[in-house]
């Protein structure tokens, strides 16, 4: 009975064995391919760099994703394009104006128009119509709207180009102001998208920080780089912190390009 007992559990153990050996050849024959791709999603392409932020590419599924645990919605911010009531709020600081009939190449204050006169910013320096100070001049742009709360006038140029002026910072270069029309703030309004029409078929857009309650130049977004690549309008924008912006890239009369892609904007520096 001794020697039957022995017998018996030798082929037991032995049996066990061999089972643990099987499952463990089945689980080493696993081909990397078979595993599901939700559990290890594709890795984002980095497309551009610099000191500032980084630019990926991503996949569909990122994208909605993100926007998903994002829980984003948009702030605007206010704005007159009464020109009636801007001309109020604004006495004292900016003359409006319209085209003399007798001249027609002269602005008249007399004159009921939405073109500029003059314009007096915060510091006191005053930018007159036909004299040109930097890069605007008053004659060559015409009211669109004002945003009280930044003290920002909205223009349009030749061929409906953007131009500003801050009047609290005394700017006028657009590239510096943006149409504020174009913002998105992060989560807790800490950085915001900005940008502005150039009067071509793409839009430009740059990242702002807010300073001291000023919202200043920090990083611009690059139209092109590598392999001609190139952004153009900007559409379903978000962002899902204060560090990671969404947009997808898109193309007028062109839908199906290539280059419409989904994108996220990582900002890498504090400088």
């Amino acid at each position: 009975m001794n020697k039957v007992y022995f017998y018996g559990f030798t082929l037991v153990l032995w049996l066990c064995t061999a089972c643990q050996q099987n499952q463990a050849k089945r689980t080493e024959a696993v081909p990397a391919k078979e595993v599901n791709p939700k559990e290890n999603p594709t890795t984002d392409s980095l497309v551009f760099q610099d000191k500032m932020i980084r630019i990926y590419k991503i996949d569909s599924i990122s994208f909605f994703k993100g926007k998903e645990q994002a829980d984003y919605h948009r702030d605007t911010i206010a704005s007159i394009s009464d020109i009636n009531v801007v001309k109020k709020l604004l006495q004292g600081r900016v003359k409006f104006a319209g085209y003399s009939p007798d001249k027609p190449m002269e602005i008249d204050t007399l004159v009921v128009g939405n073109s500029l006169a003059q314009v007096k910013f915060n510091d006191g320096r005053v930018v007159e119509a036909g004299k040109t100070d930097g890069t605007i001049d008053l004659l060559e742009n015409v009211f669109v709207k004002y945003f009280p709360s930044e003290e920002i006038l909205l223009l349009e140029g030749g061929h409906t180009t953007d131009q500003a002026l801050d009047l609290r910072q005394g700017k006028w270069h657009i590239e510096e102001i943006g149409n504020l029309d174009y913002v998105y703030f992060s989560k807790h309004k800490k950085y915001r998208l900005n940008g502005m029409f150039n009067g071509q078929e793409c839009s430009s857009y740059f990242l702002q920080k807010e300073e001291n309650g000023n919202y200043l130049t920090y990083a611009q977004i690059p139209l092109d780089w590598v392999d001609n690549f190139e952004l153009c309008t900007l559409k379903e924008i978000f962002w899902k912190d204060d560090q990671q912006l969404y947009f997808r890239n898109f193309f007028y009369g062109a839908p199906d390009d290539k280059r419409a892609a989904f994108y996220r904007v990582a900002i890498i520096s504090e400088n």
